[in-house]
């Protein structure tokens, strides 16, 4: 005989469908972080706003690790108001190196220099600037640690950690290159969702093995002292 309080159906959620469920929230956070990016770049007139809003991103990402919902707004909010001054001071540099090197690939992918072995030379240059100059300013957006620091540490730091950690550079920069051959391809994702997922990627590559590395290199340098 059965119970007649007894429970129907199964006893336990399917994983497949916790991951399903995790998947929506976490593309629904993604979303809500671009909208919230986007205003905030556009209250800082773009050339102001892109850095402390990428920087509030970054948080945002970070807090979302810890399980508990995450007030995007509110979040965003006070970080890009605190950090709006120290965040142009370590990104705006950085992000003028990227703008100068995807000019000159763009005038040598147009054929702006006749001499052929100056084109290679100039477009290698240029490719890897690019590319060190991103992977520098993710780090400054999504590690706190490296952002904390004084002017001139944090950009050593942004600047010699790619190096330390060649595995994770060439990563971030292959998935960046291809979610903006996406974006490029189907503009709407770029519009909902593609600079928050942008950040996103560089946080899940970056944040927290570079604080454990940072970590490291502390407590190694305090057993020495």
């Amino acid at each position: 005989m059965s119970r007649s309080g007894a429970p129907a159906g199964p006893t336990h959620v399917p994983a497949w469908v916790m991951h399903m469920n995790e998947m929506i929230e976490h593309v629904y956070l993604v979303l809500r972080i671009n909208i919230v990016w986007t205003l905030l770049s556009l209250l800082g007139l773009i050339v102001a706003g892109v850095a402390p809003a990428g920087a509030a991103a970054g948080d945002a990402f970070i807090a979302s690790r810890h399980g508990a919902p995450v007030k995007v707004l509110p979040l965003m909010w006070e970080s890009y108001r605190r950090q709006f001054v120290s965040a142009n001071l370590r990104m705006l540099p950085l992000m003028v190196v990227q703008l100068g090197s995807a000019s000159m690939i763009w005038i040598v992918l147009g054929g702006g220099t006749a001499n052929s072995t100056m084109a290679v030379v100039l477009s290698g240059i240029a490719v890897v600037s690019a590319a060190w100059s991103t992977v520098s300013v993710a780090l400054l957006m999504t590690v706190p640690r490296v952002r904390r620091q004084d002017l001139l540490v944090a950009w050593r730091l942004a600047i010699l950690l790619p190096g330390a950690l060649p595995l994770r550079f060439i990563g971030l920069i292959l998935l960046l290159a291809v979610w903006i051959v996406v974006c490029t391809v189907l503009w709407p994702v770029a519009l909902l969702v593609g600079m928050a997922t942008g950040i996103d990627i560089a946080t899940t590559l970056l944040s927290r093995r570079v604080e454990l590395l940072l970590e490291d290199l502390e407590a190694s340098r305090t057993v020495t002292v």
